[in-house]
């Protein structure tokens, strides 16, 4: 009675060229003694005790085998000895049924990995006709075995990945590139999510009772109350006349604008790297998922460009230092308050308004803020809401200007305040001629004694 076969360790998988059962169990044994992409020497297949009797026909029959099947892979070693890498067997089906030409190109973009590689690289290294490298391009595309890929570094360059492959972070520039490409709506999005949630963490709001109380700065007028100083309580007045005597109507009651103020010095509770992803996550601003990378590439932009400002402490129990030399965490500061990015909102909105004059002005207001105050800023030609149509012969210009007459007389009366009480140069030189006088010549240092002469005039 004929001995029973067993059963080949890997059913189901029919090999290129007939079945090799030695071939078989040696590929079995290398999976699972080792990983994936590990490289067996002569030696260690031989040491596996599958080979019967060490015999090397044997084994250089069963290694081609499982390299013509693509579950062995020739690698060079060190010394100049030959290797062959262990093939996970799916990826392996991927080559059945190819051509020798297709196996060539799927074998070097498999090796190039996430990275992808350059159409003119897999030419120098399959060393085929452009021609046929297009017509293999087509067909494994058509397999579904590859797909082009852009480089964000390269965007001019055509390259290949393997279709079941993401490129890396490198080749497609992270999370805020889509197709090669900065996604700029993205960015400004999130960036708009951040400064806000910043400023709101950066900024004390005041209760009304409180900014009553709080001090006046050098130079600040008190505000006088909305009824007037002398306002007697219920006595106030429901209505108020405008220029031409007439009452206003009353609109609907506004909610107050919020004031606010920085925390006092020492404040640690400033959103941190992590409070800030945690923050992006929670309100599913984006469907794409951004990770905490991601989020300190931006944060970064935003300190240069002056919208943030770090600071930093010393971590907690639970918090790993973001410096570990210096064992700090990093913490970040809104310049604006809630009420300047919401200001700067509505001019955006203003700056894109479909009326040709809001837009104007609101560029306007836009280079008044770029410009500060001080210095040229303070002439009201930089105020003028006419500053457009003014020019010489127009009807508008530098003779029939109002404003510049207004400003030149309150200019002219504050510098006349100003001077008011103060003696001019040339009475300064005259007290001093005569203080000089009154004190007589000086001897050695030593004033002389005070001498009155009195002269009498023909």
């Amino acid at each position: 009675m004929p001995p029973k076969v067993a059963a080949s360790p890997t059913p189901g998988f029919l090999p290129r060229g007939g079945r090799n059962r030695i071939a078989e169990a040696l590929y079995e044994w290398c999976r699972k003694n080792h990983d994936v992409g590990h490289v067996f020497g002569q030696e260690e297949l031989l040491s596996a005790g599958i080979i019967p009797n060490r015999d090397l026909s044997i084994l250089l029959s069963s290694v081609t085998h499982l390299v013509d099947n693509s579950l062995f892979r020739l690698h060079d070693r060190a010394g100049g000895t030959i290797g062959w890498e262990l093939v996970d067997q799916e990826k392996a089906k991927n080559y059945a049924g190819l051509t020798r030409d297709e196996g060539i190109v799927l074998l070097i973009i498999d090796a190039a990995g996430t990275s992808g590689i350059w159409t003119k690289t897999i030419k120098f290294r399959s060393s085929l006709h452009g021609r046929v490298l297009d017509r293999v391009y087509k067909s494994l595309e058509a397999k579904g075995l590859i797909k082009p890929m852009k480089h964000v570094k390269n965007p001019g360059r055509k390259m290949y990945i393997l279709a079941g492959l993401e490129p890396s972070e490198e080749a497609s520039g992270g999370a805020w590139f889509s197709e090669g490409r900065l996604d700029i709506g993205l960015v400004d999005t999130i960036s708009k999510v951040v400064e806000h949630y910043v400023s709101t963490q950066s900024w004390q709001v005041i209760e009304p009772e409180d900014e009553e109380d709080e001090p006046l700065s050098p130079g600040q007028k008190r505000k006088a109350p909305s009824a007037g100083f002398e306002s007697r309580g219920d006595e106030r007045a429901k209505a108020v006349k405008n220029n031409e005597g007439q009452h206003k109507a009353k609109g609907p009651k506004q909610a107050p604008q919020k004031s606010y103020r920085p925390f006092d010095a020492g404040w640690i509770s400033y959103p941190t790297l992590r409070d800030i992803t945690s923050h992006i996550l929670s309100i599913n601003v984006t469907p794409t998922i951004l990770p905490q990378n991601a989020i300190h590439q931006l944060l970064e932009v935003m300190v240069y460009d002056d919208r943030l400002f770090k600071m930093h402490r010393s971590p907690n129990d639970d918090e790993i230092p973001d410096d570990p030399i210096a064992n700090t965490v990093t913490m970040y500061r809104s310049f604006k308050t809630p009420n300047d990015l919401l200001e700067q909102h509505h001019l955006e909105k203003r700056k894109a308004n479909s009326h040709e004059s809001v837009r104007r002005a609101a560029y306007r207001q836009q280079e008044l803020e770029d410009i500060g105050q001080g210095g040229a800023s303070e002439v009201p030609c930089m105020h003028c809401p006419v500053f457009d149509i003014c020019g010489d012969g127009g009807p508008v210009n530098v003779v029939t200007c109002k404003y510049f007459d207004q400003w030149y007389v309150q200019l002219r009366r504050a510098d006349d305040e100003a001077s008011a009480g103060q003696p001019s140069s040339k009475e300064k030189e005259k007290n001093k001629y005569k203080d000089g006088q009154e004190n007589g010549p000086t001897v050695n240092g030593n004033p002389g004694p005070k001498v009155d002469v009195d002269l009498e005039l023909s």
